[in-house]
């Protein structure tokens, strides 16, 4: 059995994922694969604006700790964002 890394950096987890959508051959439905899109920046974007657009909502009736929570997500995604964009990826 292979040991788990304790640490997997973004590039690596790239490769990897690559590597599994190229090394599957079939699908379990039968039809054809679809080359799976690994456009982090959109994703990334598309889940900030998300966050960014349901904030008040996700905050009413929350405790402080909770929205401070969410805060520190939006956080973490912009400098995802930032980090893809500096790597151009």
């Amino acid at each position: 059995m292979q040991e788990v890394p304790s640490a997997v950096s973004f590039k690596e987890l790239s490769i990897h994922l690559n590597a599994a959508s190229l090394g599957s051959s079939s699908s379990e439905d039968g039809a054809d694969d679809e080359a799976m899109s690994f456009d982090w920046a959109e994703r990334v974007s598309s889940l900030l604006e998300e966050v960014e657009k349901s904030a008040s909502i996700a905050a009413e009736a929350k405790t402080v700790d909770q929205v401070m929570a969410l805060g520190a997500f939006r956080t973490h995604l912009m400098l995802s964002l930032q980090a893809i964009k500096a790597a151009d990826l």
